[in-house]
C-alpha cells in the first residue's frame, strides 16, 4: 500500500478570536482564498491522483481541504478522529491563545520531549501524538481494497507518523510519502 500525508492549506482563525473561541474552540478556522487555492493545485499532484480513499481530521482546514481534494479527484472522504493536531494540554484544559502559542514554541524546541525546565508541563509530546494518530489510521492499512491512502492532516501529525519531530516547516498542502518503516513501533 502507498501512503500520502497532506498538510491543509493556509488557514485563518480571525473568525474564531473574533468570538473569543476558547480551547479546542480555536482550532475551528477555515481555509482562506489561498488555502483553497492550495489545496486546488495539490490535488493536481500525480501520486494522489488515483488514491482510493481519502482520510481527514475533523478539523475544519484539514475537512475542507480533503473535500476540495475529494472534488477534484473524485474519491471518497472519511474522517479520522485521531489525526487531529497536537493538543497543548493533554488534560484538554481551556488555554488562551497566548498559552497555547507558548507552550507550542516550547514542544517545538523541545523536539517533542517534555524537560524539567518545561514551563507548560501538560503538553502532548511527540511519542504520546504518534500513537494516538497511529491507532487512528491502523484500521485503514488493514482494510482490503485499498491500494493507496491519502491522509489529510496536520504539520504535526505528519511528523509524528514519519517519527521525525524535528522536521522543519511542512508548507501548506505539502504532499510526504509515509513508509512502512516510519510506522513501525519504537
Amino acid at each position: 500500500m502507498k501512503i500520502y500525508l497532506m498538510r491543509h492549506g493556509e488557514p485563518t482563525y480571525r473568525d474564531t478570536a473574533a468570538l473569543g473561541l476558547p480551547g479546542m474552540g480555536a482550532e475551528l478556522g477555515q481555509l482562506t482564498a489561498d488555502g483553497i487555492q492550495q489545496a486546488e493545485e495539490a490535488a493536481k499532484d500525480s501520486r494522489i491522483q488515483d488514491a482510493d480513499l481519502i482520510v481527514a481530521s475533523p478539523y475544519p482546514r484539514a475537512l475542507q481541504t480533503a473535500a476540495i481534494v475529494s472534488r477534484r479527484i473524485d474519491r471518497p472522504v472519511e474522517v479520522a478522529v485521531g489525526i487531529f493536531e497536537w493538543l497543548p494540554s493533554v488534560r484538554y484544559d481551556t488555554l488562551s491563545h497566548r498559552e497555547i502559542s507558548d507552550s507550542w514554541h516550547e514542544f517545538m524546541k523541545n523536539c517533542g520531549v517534555h524537560t524539567p525546565q518545561d514551563q507548560f508541563p501538560d503538553w502532548e509530546t511527540h511519542a504520546q501524538m504518534r500513537a494516538r494518530a497511529r491507532r487512528a489510521i491502523l484500521p485503514y492499512l488493514e482494510r482490503s481494497g485499498i491500494r493507496k491512502l491519502l491522509i489529510v492532516c496536520h504539520g504535526g501529525i505528519m511528523r509524528a507518523l514519519m517519527n521525525q519531530p524535528d522536521l522543519p516547516k511542512i508548507h501548506f498542502c505539502e504532499i510526504c510519502e509515509l513508509t512502512p518503516e516510519m510506522l513501525e513501533e519504537p
